[in-house]
């Protein structure tokens, strides 16, 4: 090992010195650091083996002789003798403790149960169990511990709306202002001046609320299942808590939650426009409902809408032959692309109800820029765990205080059914 680290060393050595890349350079000497290294701890270990005693020559066992009186099956180890394996990997002299494996977690086990499943190749490593249903003739192998500890969950499609506003970390009940009027510019002759106007301006401020979920297991599930739960908890914990922040950015009513974009009572007039669930698949509807939004916000702007509804009215739009209206919808390649009239579309499930499933009056799509909304936190999303004494449980716990509200009214369109 220490000849073969030598020539590496002389090999890097050579290479450095033909070399002109400078990160060629500094690769090479990183390795040659952990070269270094691994030399010197090698010949420390050679420097603590033991010199051998030179042997008795007149001793007839050392030469693998018999003795006198025996016969020759009769041979011992010879003396002073080391066994370099038992030397090399051993601490102070002392064996290293044996750690435990899972027999059924190595690369050994796995890759025979990919071939007993793929190919029905039986192998000696696997362990196969007589089946007690079907008879002894049926035999089936132990699943490896990786595969066990996979949980099968319903997926949920989160994080897009999230990932687009604004997140803020301004201290609680300070004023922030906002003003919706801007002065104008007026032509004036010699000798006059334009009239004075006033700034007008508005505020926004945020509140605390709390936002937590807590996720109990008895101590005897969590010893029996550990593996594959604990796994799995941190992130249902994160994924539920994000799902309720969108869930409040959307339509959240503002008491003990942020307000939402679909409560927001702020909102122009003009801006909260009504459609009738047989006019949302005509494509004249959209171009209306979108000229409704000032033009200095629509460029960003989203559309975001119930999944259902964007499957049946929009990508399932079609022209007066009954034809899709395939470049509103997909792009040249075919591949559906979530995006129309230039803007990008997020189909939500749970957040906006489905035009055929709301009541009159209940907004059932927004179209705004997601960076006018506002989540403003002091404290990031936190995670504990902790052991409750009382109940035999350990708790998981995430806490999150935060509040939120659009900072712009101006960008934002509701639409709601007629």
């Amino acid at each position: 090992m220490l000849a073969a680290k030598e020539a590496r060393k002389a090999e890097l050595t050579t290479r450095s010195n033909a070399s002109t890349d400078v990160a060629e350079v500094r690769s090479i000497g990183l390795e040659m650091d952990t070269l270094n290294s691994e030399i010197a701890e090698l010949r420390g270990l050679l420097d603590e083996i033991p010199d051998e005693p030179t042997p008795p020559a007149a001793d007839p066992e050392f030469r693998g002789e018999p003795k006198p009186g025996t016969t020759g099956e009769q041979r011992s180890m010879p003396v002073g003798r080391f066994n370099v394996l038992a030397t090399y990997g051993t601490e102070g002299g002392q064996p290293q403790e044996k750690r435990s494996v899972d027999q059924y977690d190595t690369h050994e086990y796995r890759s025979a149960f990919m071939d007993y499943v793929q190919r029905g190749i039986k192998s000696d490593v696997l362990e196969f169990r007589a089946d007690a249903t079907t008879g002894t003739g049926d035999i089936g192998t132990v699943i490896p511990t990786t595969i066990l500890n996979n949980i099968i969950e319903k997926m949920k499609d989160y994080g897009t709306i999230w990932s687009k506003i604004n997140k803020t970390s301004i201290l609680g009940g300070v004023e922030q202002p906002t003003s919706a009027l801007k002065p104008v510019a007026t032509w004036t002759t010699a000798g006059t001046v334009s009239d004075k106007q006033k700034k007008t301006t508005g505020s926004i401020s945020f509140s605390y609320h709390k936002l937590q979920c807590r996720v109990a297991v008895e101590l005897v599930a969590g010893t029996v299942a550990l593996p594959a739960f604990e796994s799995a908890i941190s992130d249902n914990i994160y994924e539920a808590m994000i799902v309720a922040l969108e869930q409040a950015i959307i339509s959240g009513p503002g008491i003990g939650q942020p307000l939402g974009i679909a409560k927001d009572p702020d909102i122009p007039a003009a801006q909260i426009v009504t459609v009738a669930a047989a006019d949302l698949g005509e494509y004249n509807t959209w171009t209306t409902l979108l000229a409704k939004l000032p033009r200095s916000y629509r460029n960003g702007a989203v559309i975001i809408m119930n999944d259902a509804d964007w499957n049946k009215y929009i990508v399932g739009m079609v022209d007066v032959n009954g034809q899709p209206v395939a470049r509103t919808t997909y792009g040249l390649d075919g591949t559906q692309v979530e995006r129309f009239l230039g803007k990008e579309v997020i189909p939500v499930e749970e957040y906006l109800p489905s035009i055929d499933d709301a009541l009159m009056g209940d907004v059932i799509g927004i179209v705004c820029k997601l960076k006018s909304y506002m989540v403003n936190t002091n404290m990031q999303m936190t995670f504990k765990r902790y052991f409750n004494e009382d109940t035999d449980e350990w708790i998981s716990k995430s806490t999150m205080i935060a509040d939120g509200k659009l900072s712009d009214k101006n960008g934002a369109l509701l639409i709601k059914k007629a």
